[in-house]
């Protein structure tokens, strides 16, 4: 029987011992006996229970995540705030609330069982040493989640500091930042003002997007498509994705979550290519023959998707859960078991809808729209709206 670790952040008396079938449940005394108990590999979920908006405790969660990637992390609220859920969603596997019934815990914990499995799943071994090398992110990404999980929000004046001395990484920021996509009408310069354009959230994704740039560079000699072109095809995918969210009246941060994951869609596809570029335009090639989109055949080839190694290479950097998730299954989101709307509909249908990059092989390196999943999560109604918008998306940023 596997074993849950709960830590309780209040009063015990408002909560019961936790009781959850299929589950030998523990609680633990503190932060510091949890983290020890994480490291010592003797948990296999955490669930934290808290009074309120307790913040504290999605700053703790950030550094389980750190920790442990692969651990399932879940939290429960008493009388929470919507926002206090919304943002705790971004940051743990699931929120809920704590009078909610156990099965639905027990639901939650499978669910995002499900996600870890496929990204730390044994077809991985062949690729593990590469994984592995994968540089952290940089501390001013850390610093940036501090300060979103501490509420500062768009506090330009504390963003600046973190970028001092650090010229060319915020060239390369900046040269997102002033993409016509976020609406800019003069340019952007600065850190500060980059933050009050597109928000603390959006720039840290944006620094992000930097980080793998510089780790992920195009491969000297390889020309099968354009890395830069691919990166301007991820930034539209995110901003549709947005746009898809919000006619589903997505709240702030759902929207923005659906954005940053259409920002990392090819992460993945980069990350292969870096393995060995030689092999993956082969992968090009057989699937224009075959006339197959490009992750049908990367999972022949490799036993995996650009999705799953994108989303696998995120999960370690501690990105949020609903993002990681998106990525993972937008190429097959039928296997997500969805049955409503979640972030990573908007992100499938971007990618379905926007053209792919053109590449040497002519083969199809965007995906395809499933109405099985439409109808799946009842958004089949939507279908004939969000293929104007993308019409239109597709006629303002040619």
């Amino acid at each position: 029987m596997a074993t849950l670790v709960y830590l309780d952040y209040i009063d015990e008396t408002l909560f019961d011992p936790l009781d959850l079938s299929d589950w030998r449940c523990r609680p633990a005394a503190s932060e510091e006996k949890l983290l020890d108990q994480i490291l010592a590999g003797s948990v296999d979920a955490v669930l934290l229970r808290v009074e309120g908006d307790n913040l504290k405790a999605l700053s703790f969660a950030r550094k389980i995540a750190d920790a442990r990637p692969d651990l399932v992390r879940i939290l429960l609220s008493w009388s929470p705030s919507a926002r206090y859920i919304t943002e705790a969603n971004d940051v743990v596997d699931t929120a809920l609330s704590a009078q909610c019934d156990p099965a639905q815990v027990s639901h939650a914990i499978e669910r995002a069982q499900n996600v870890k499995s496929r990204i730390y799943a044994r077809k991985f071994d062949s690729v593990s040493a590469f994984l592995n090398d994968i540089p952290p992110l940089p501390a001013k990404i850390d610093a940036l989640n501090a300060m979103i999980d501490s509420r500062i929000n768009d506090n330009a004046a504390m963003v600046a500091p973190l970028f001092k001395g650090q010229l060319e990484y915020m060239k390369a920021v900046m040269a997102l930042v002033n993409n016509p996509l976020f609406g800019s009408k003069n340019l952007v310069f600065s850190a500060a003002d980059a933050v009050k354009l597109v928000g603390l959230r959006t720039f840290r994704d944006l620094c992000i997007l930097v980080h793998v740039q510089n780790i992920l560079p195009q491969p000297e000699g390889f020309d099968g498509f354009s890395f830069d072109a691919s990166m301007q095809r991820s930034l539209k995918c995110g901003k549709f994705a947005e746009q898809v969210a919000k006619t589903v009246a997505s709240d702030r941060v759902h929207s923005i979550s659906a954005c940053a994951a259409g920002f990392f869609l090819d992460i993945g596809g980069r990350a292969l290519v870096s393995l060995d570029p030689q092999r993956y335009f082969h992968v090009m090639e057989r699937a224009a023959v075959l006339r197959q989109p490009i992750y049908a055949v990367e999972k022949l080839e490799y036993n995996l998707t650009r999705g799953e190694m994108g989303a696998a290479i995120l999960n370690r950097w501690g990105v949020s859960p609903r993002t990681v998730r998106a990525v993972l299954y937008h190429h097959v989101p039928q296997a997500s078991d969805d049955t409503s709307y979640t972030a990573l509909a908007a992100v499938h249908v971007s990618d379905a809808l926007l053209k792919g990059v053109k590449n040497k092989a002519l083969c199809n390196l965007a995906g395809r729209l499933s109405t099985g999943y439409l109808d799946q999560i009842g958004e089949m109604d939507r279908r004939a709206h969000w293929e104007e918008l993308a019409e239109q998306f597709a006629e303002r940023y040619p």
